[in-house]
């Protein structure tokens, strides 16, 4: 029984004794040590561009143009449909009011027209891996905000007209 007792005693102490060599370490490993972060790299900026800032004193000095014509035109529009007879649909005032409407599309149209091309602009500055102009992104969003606003302009003297 000693014996049995003591082979066994051997058999698990050979059982505990094996050699670690083959269970990966816990340790980190290299992967594990490096940062996650994401890196920042800084924009570049812009720098002042005199044939670039004549374009967009140009471009704005037409957009002006368009929104004193529109704004004359919305005048005109609104009281043509507003006038006595304008709801009738085929009446002369109505005809009137619409001839008003297709003058508001044609500069909502040329306002549209100057926003691709300052949109053009963006994109070809992006191709030469320009960085952004400030001015030129600006100069976007005043056309959009001068479109945006000519289309609800346009759609209220729609619905006075009675048009669609």
């Amino acid at each position: 029984m000693k014996r049995c007792a003591a082979l066994l005693f051997v058999l698990f102490a050979a059982g505990c004794a094996q050699s670690t060599d083959k269970y990966p370490s816990l340790a980190l490993r290299p992967i594990e040590m490096r940062s996650d972060a994401e890196t920042v790299t800084p924009v570049p900026q812009a720098t002042p561009d005199a044939t670039l800032d004549a374009q967009l004193a140009t471009l704005t000095a037409k957009l002006a143009q368009i929104d004193n014509d529109f704004m004359a035109g919305a005048a005109k529009a609104d009281a043509a449909a507003k006038a006595k007879g304008a709801q009738a649909i085929g009446s002369d005032q109505w005809l009137s009011a619409q001839g008003s409407l297709v003058e508001l599309e044609e500069l909502r149209g040329d306002t549209l027209g100057m926003i691709a091309d300052i949109e053009r602009m963006i994109t070809d500055r992006g191709e030469a891996n320009l960085p952004p102009y400030p001015a030129l992104d600006e100069l976007r969003a005043r056309a959009q905000a001068q479109l945006d606003g000519e289309v609800q302009n346009i759609a209220a003297i729609k619905g006075q007209s009675g048009a669609k």
